[in-house]
């Protein structure tokens, strides 16, 4: 209503904003607060405006009504172990395509296991079937069916109530799309393994509103820049340098220097655009092909593994930031290039230490 009328609204992290001792009442903050504010102390937080405000609540909802499903989802799970049913330790997700049809047609009152094997996927009953006939082998207890069907029935419904989101969230960005030009791009759209919207050409959209193809960047697809999209939105015109752009993400190291003493302090909690960073990066760090794999696993070695996940998704936000501001595609240089670097770097090293003293470098066979 402010903004509707022409007001610009600030919204200030209250840690910076630290009272006067012995002089507390509300009339007395407000002034404290305008003071500090006049003097270009404290700091504006970023908060979208319009229909991206509405994009990051409809795409905070739709997490939100994930995590209740998972609920149903662990019931159901339930249920079958109290029927000594084992589908859980046999497929990595029970509900997934293969095990929902399952569920169903225990439900329906199939027992044959045969029947059911034959619900599966292709891959589970050509790698596992002797594995899913053995946790077939369950007690079937009318209690723990009826359960069971409660469970899927709720679950089911939290599905379409996420079809009916995702159909807000698509006209939402068929809105914002109409006022940018249209980007091709000849890349082929990433896959996403959980959790996909049900959104026709999203990546095409992706596309469009960032102004470049961003899932060009290692770990980060559609639904990755869908969320972030919520987050940052598309201008990072309010971050001057792509060091403020990590540092409002809570991806950089928290300094603490008293003359020549520079102390470790544990730092802040990521915001929920540094923490979808560390998600992607997480799913990095095993990587054989990716040079930020193998920087963060050299990294974890010396330090921890959390450090490492940090690092690796401050690299992501830089490419991230550098896609957007720069308009070009990441382009992936593979980690024996990453290697390479590093030889390159620890040779140019060992040759000044040597020039130093006197020495010289022999390269053995």
């Amino acid at each position: 209503m402010l903004e509707s009328v022409g007001i610009k609204v600030c919204l200030v992290n209250p840690r910076e904003t630290k009272q006067v001792k012995g002089r507390k009442t509300d009339v007395q903050d407000c002034r404290w607060i305008q003071k500090l504010f006049s003097a270009g102390i404290l700091r504006s937080s970023f908060v979208p405006e319009g229909r991206h405000m509405e994009i990051r609540h409809l795409i905070r909802a739709r997490l939100d009504l994930i995590e209740m499903g998972s609920v149903y989802v662990n019931r159901m799970q339930k249920s079958l172990e109290m029927m000594n049913i084992k589908l859980k330790e046999v497929i990595s997700q029970v509900h997934g395509a293969s095990g929902i049809n399952m569920i169903k047609a225990i439900i329906a009152g199939c027992r044959d296991k045969e029947y059911l094997l034959g619900l599966c996927d292709l891959r589970i009953r050509k790698n596992k079937p002797d594995l899913i006939l053995k946790a077939l082998e369950g007690n079937y207890n009318e209690t723990y069916l009826f359960t069971l069907k409660m469970d899927m029935a709720l679950w089911e419904e939290h599905q379409n109530r996420l079809q009916i989101l995702d159909q807000a969230i698509e006209n939402i960005l068929t809105e914002l799309c109409q006022t940018k030009e249209a980007v091709a791009t000849t890349a082929k759209p990433k896959s996403i393994r959980h959790h996909a919207p049900k959104i026709a050409k999203l990546n095409l959209m992706m596309t469009t509103l960032y102004g470049t193809n961003v899932s060009s960047v290692s770990g980060l697809n559609d639904y990755t820049l869908l969320r972030l999209l919520g987050e940052t939105g598309t201008d990072m015109q309010r971050f001057p340098t792509i060091k403020h752009f990590t540092s409002w993400c809570g991806l950089t190291p928290k300094t603490h220097q008293t003359g020549r003493v520079n102390r470790s302090v544990k730092g802040m909690r990521c915001n929920r655009a540094g923490q979808i960073f560390k998600e992607c990066a997480q799913g990095l760090l095993n990587s054989k092909h990716l040079a930020i794999g193998s920087f963060m696993r050299k990294l974890r070695a010396r330090k921890d593994s959390a450090i490492a996940i940090k690092a690796g998704a401050r690299k992501l936000a830089e490419a991230f930031y550098n896609s957007i501001t720069k308009g070009v595609e990441y382009v992936e240089q593979g980690i024996k290039r990453y290697e390479e670097q590093i030889k390159n770097r620890e040779v140019a090293t060992l040759t000044r230490l040597a020039k130093k003293h006197n020495m010289q470098l022999v390269a053995t066979q």
